[in-house]
């Protein structure tokens, strides 16, 4: 643990840090905002909890052993763990369960809402950017910050704290500050402590340092950015594959257009599939996520689908559509489904999306406790 800190009743912010063991700057952005209200005696209504996650991949300056850390918080994996004897843990297994410990007994002492902020950084050059499961209860947390959101992440990557936290009905915002070693990305980090904090009622706005500096400092790294964003696009790297980016100068939100090369392997070139901007480029020989492509979501979007979201249980009656016979919250979409039945499944917040065959599954994000 990197600081722990309540007091009364409240809200709860618990700050995860380094589940990539070569992403350090969340560990130390959190050390400095947890020493500046140590030192200053600063007011706090609720509890702050800072977690390190992949202490021995960062000792060996890797970012994993075996398994990513941010991809085992499935239900399935995390019920195997609870299960099993802690003397047969792989590495990273054991660096989960020490921060399950430690948010189970959160989880067990909150006495409001419940919020994780998990940090990250980047391999390449990026902008700060948050994002999120496309519940309503999320929306507050990540718009108090001025960067960009990416919705859908959810629909392509599995095994996120994120979707796991989500999925238990509390609250869960990622956000990625930047290069791993640039030192604007440790700064990024510190603001976005604070302004959560402040958000979430745990800190008052007059007891921030540099409480007018923080914002503005958020919004210049992302300004002329779009506001909202989703992935229409995710090159998940398949194993023996060597992919290698084509450029070793794209950067995060760079424009890329349909049919651009971005990537190769041993085998095949892989492109663009829609005009829209590039995130998050693999520039490290870990991982399998070779690149995303998002696109722009008009704000017009999110205020009708806030109106319409409770509404979803008509979309059985779109053709092609069905429920999950033992699922909840999820719809079953087979031919002859129209091209805008994946438009209107966002727009009620189905984003979990899987596909077997022609088949397609669309699952929602439980939205309340």
């Amino acid at each position: 643990m990197l600081g722990q800190r309540a007091r009364g009743s409240g809200p709860t912010v618990f700050v995860t840090t380094m589940l990539h063991g070569n992403e350090p700057a969340g560990a130390r952005a959190f050390q400095r905002v947890f020493g500046d209200i140590e030192r200053n005696e600063t007011a706090v209504h609720g509890e702050i909890v800072g977690v390190a996650g992949n202490l021995a991949a960062h000792d060996a300056g890797r970012r994993f052993f075996q398994d990513d850390l941010n991809r085992i918080w499935t239900p399935e994996r995390v019920s195997a763990l609870r299960a099993q004897d802690p003397a047969h843990d792989a590495a990273e297994e054991i660096e989960q369960r020490a921060i399950l410990a430690e948010l189970d007994a959160a989880l067990g002492r909150a006495r409001g809402p419940f919020i994780v902020l998990d940090l990250h950084t980047t391999s390449g050059e990026s902008p700060p950017f948050a994002l999120m499961s496309d519940v309503l209860r999320n929306r507050p947390y990540a718009f108090a910050l001025p960067v960009p959101v990416i919705l859908g992440l959810e629909e392509t990557v599995d095994g996120t704290l994120l979707e796991y936290v989500t999925e238990l009905g509390h609250c869960a915002v990622v956000v990625e500050s930047g290069r791993h070693d640039d030192p604007a990305s440790l700064d990024r980090h510190v603001a976005v402590i604070w302004l959560l904090l402040e958000r979430a009622g745990i800190v008052a706005s007059d007891d921030l340092p540099d409480v007018a500096g923080w914002r503005p400092s958020l919004a210049d790294a992302a300004r002329g950015l779009p506001r909202v964003v989703e992935v229409v696009q995710h090159h998940k790297i398949k194993p023996g594959e060597n992919f290698v980016m084509v450029r070793t100068d794209f950067v995060g939100f760079q424009s890329v257009r349909r049919g651009e090369v971005l990537g190769r392997d041993q085998f095949h070139e892989h492109k663009a599939k829609h005009d829209g901007l590039l995130l998050m480029p693999r520039y490290q020989p870990e991982g399998d996520d070779g690149f995303f492509v998002v696109r722009r979501v008009h704000r017009f979007w999110l205020w009708l689908s806030r109106r319409v979201r409770r509404r979803g249980s008509w979309l059985r009656f779109l053709p092609g559509v069905s429920r999950h016979p033992t699922l909840a919250r999820t719809f079953v979409v087979r031919p002859p489904a129209r091209w805008f039945v994946l438009q209107m499944f966002h727009l009620f917040g189905y984003r979990k999306r899987r596909r077997e065959g022609d088949v397609w599954t669309f699952t929602k994000r439980k939205e309340r406790l």
